[in-house]
């Protein structure tokens, strides 16, 4: 439990070699594929029944949706019942209800019909990321913990590549299969995190504040949370400026190879934090903020699809490490017996700055061009990073004054 760890790659080691840890990581990755998989998964289901991509994006839109409103909810009823509980259940209603979203689309049923069950599945999603991340802390200490933050902020970046990957190949068989191979990954991989010793045995945490609304009435946590937003907004930009960048220099299916060095950039930012202790993690979040805010900047000046890559790739650097730091601050901006839904919050902040922020940037690109577009979402984190900078004082620990 000493906070004394190796320097460099061999922390990784170290971390992964303490007791329960490597299961809890290997199981929750194995849960946490569908977070890659289902998105992609339900467009080629649709696609496949003879809707069109519109139809395909309702359901889509219906599945996300569900998944950031649901997902404080989800970490709540964990603090205040405990994993086991909350996991079991909900490791076998999620899978059902993507069963039963195939189900209905090989009864006919139009394609607008499967988005309340998409929206259903959604809602039921096993927060085990949430569970993982509350746990760490009662595991580790020191810099491990910090390691082991890094790890999980790199492994999201794996999902969002690996999990596509996965529905490519299962959609090979049929656009179904996919999907049930999402249904199947959830269900065994949350079933077998719940029956690691320190799941199965966790207890809630006896409630430190009586706040109506939760971990987001901590002030430290609504700090977190607008930098998440304002992240997600930039995401979301990236994600419809660069095929549009691609397209714009003579090869749409390219912008694949932009995101994936953007997500690769973020991946090996993740990992060189994780081999460095963490004095101070609010000054890494404040500094992973605003680097990434000024290196978002880049790509305005790309001109062709090889230097967007690159530019692009050391834009994406500060992203893991930022979100590894903001996990750490959770434990001590909010009260213990709120963890799990402080992390959820982040997640759900990061998909509704993306869902803005791609909806924005569709209409940037359309009217004011690619590069106004990529300079907007380099602004967004710009306002974040200012945001948090001019509150940093609430990310003092809670009795810090």
């Amino acid at each position: 439990m000493g906070g004394e760890a190796p320097r460099g790659p061999g922390r990784y080691g170290a971390l992964l070699r303490r007791p329960h840890v490597g299961s809890m990581f290997g199981w929750s990755i194995l849960a946490r594929m569908p977070v890659g998989m289902v998105p992609l998964a339900l467009i080629l289901l649709v696609r496949d029944e003879g809707g069109s991509f519109g139809e395909a994006g309702v359901v889509v839109a219906s599945y996300a949706l569900a998944v950031a409103v649901g997902s404080p909810y989800a970490g709540r009823r964990v603090d205040r019942r405990g994993p086991r509980r909350v996991l079991v259940l909900r490791g076998l209603v999620y899978p059902a209800f993507l069963l039963a979203v195939v189900a209905l689309a090989l009864s006919g049923a139009p394609a607008l019909a499967l988005a309340p069950l998409a929206a259903a599945a959604g809602v039921t999603l096993p927060p085990v990321a949430a569970t993982l991340r509350t746990l760490l802390p009662r595991l580790l200490k020191g810099d491990l913990l910090s390691t082991a933050y890094s790890l999980d902020a790199v492994l999201q970046e794996v999902f969002f590549v690996g999990g596509p990957l996965v529905v490519a190949l299962l959609a090979l068989l049929t656009p179904k299969a996919a999907l049930v191979g999402a249904a199947a990954a959830a269900a065994a991989g949350t079933l077998g995190f719940v029956r690691i010793g320190p799941v199965a045995s966790a207890v809630p945490v006896e409630r430190g504040h009586d706040r109506r609304f939760g971990a987001i009435g901590f002030a430290g946590m609504r700090t977190i949370v607008l930098l998440a937003v304002s992240w997600g907004l930039a995401f979301g930009v990236i994600e419809v400026a660069t095929p549009a960048f691609a397209e714009q220099h003579g090869n749409r299916a390219l912008a694949g190879v932009a995101l994936a060095s953007f997500s690769a950039g973020s991946l090996v930012g993740g990992l060189i934090a994780g081999m460095r202790g963490v004095p101070d993690e609010r000054r890494r979040l404040l500094v992973s903020a605003a680097f990434l805010a000024a290196f978002l900047a880049l790509p305005v000046a790309a001109t062709s699809i090889p230097t967007y890559c690159v530019l692009i790739f050391f834009a994406g650097m500060p992203i893991a490490p930022g979100v590894a730091a903001a996990y750490g601050l959770v434990g001590k901006v909010v009260v213990s017996g709120s963890h799990a839904e402080a992390f959820a919050w982040i997640g759900t902040a990061v998909s509704t700055g993306i869902a803005t922020g791609a909806a924005a940037g569709g209409w940037l690109v359309d009217g004011a061009g690619v590069r106004v577009a990529l300079a907007t979402g380099s602004a967004a984190a710009a306002v974040g990073f200012t945001s948090c900078l001019l509150r940093r004082r609430t990310l003092r620990p809670l009795g810090v004054a």
